[in-house]
């Protein structure tokens, strides 16, 4: 706002002394010389005048603050997976045992798929997650888990078992 008034202002100034009979050239002293008038002379004071105009191709500095940029999370790693089945009419309930290394300082949180379904969302930093479901005969279960933020997500490679 304040280079605005000043930029208002230089050219109410500019606008003023462009109509006044002054050399092209803004900021140089004029001067009025020694007239003679009926055979005497008569002195004129000299007369600075000087213009300070300030520049209208000026842009101003904007500094961008720095934007924070999200890290992928590194994959989740298998340490152990291990299921028990307690058989039943037309199949069995599986309970399995998953774990995982943490290998991310950057997940927001860590998501447990069955069979390509999310069936838990962990805080960050977990690593064991334990399902029970029941399995119809012949049919097997697969387990994945990912770790993800807002815009990346890893997972482990996908495991799958059934009960026997």
């Amino acid at each position: 706002m304040k280079t605005f008034k000043l930029l208002l202002i230089s050219i109410s100034l500019v606008t003023i002394l462009s109509s006044c009979n002054l050399p092209s050239r803004l900021g140089t002293p004029t001067q009025t010389t020694e007239q003679k008038i009926a055979g005497t002379v008569a002195e004129i004071p000299t007369q600075t005048l000087t213009a300070i105009v300030a520049p209208t191709n000026t842009t101003p500095t904007v500094t961008a603050s720095p934007i924070s940029t999200r890290v992928p999370p590194n994959t989740p790693v298998w340490l152990a997976y291990s299921y028990t089945c307690e058989l039943a009419a037309g199949g069995g309930t599986m309970a399995m045992n998953l774990a995982w290394t943490d290998r991310s300082n950057s997940e927001e949180s860590y998501k447990v798929y069955r069979d390509g379904q999310v069936i838990a969302t962990l805080e960050p930093n977990s690593t064991v997650f334990v399902d029970v479901a029941f399995v119809a005969t012949g049919k097997t279960l697969s387990y994945s888990v990912e770790a993800f933020n807002a815009n990346w997500q890893a997972s482990t490679s996908t495991i799958t078992y059934s009960c026997k």
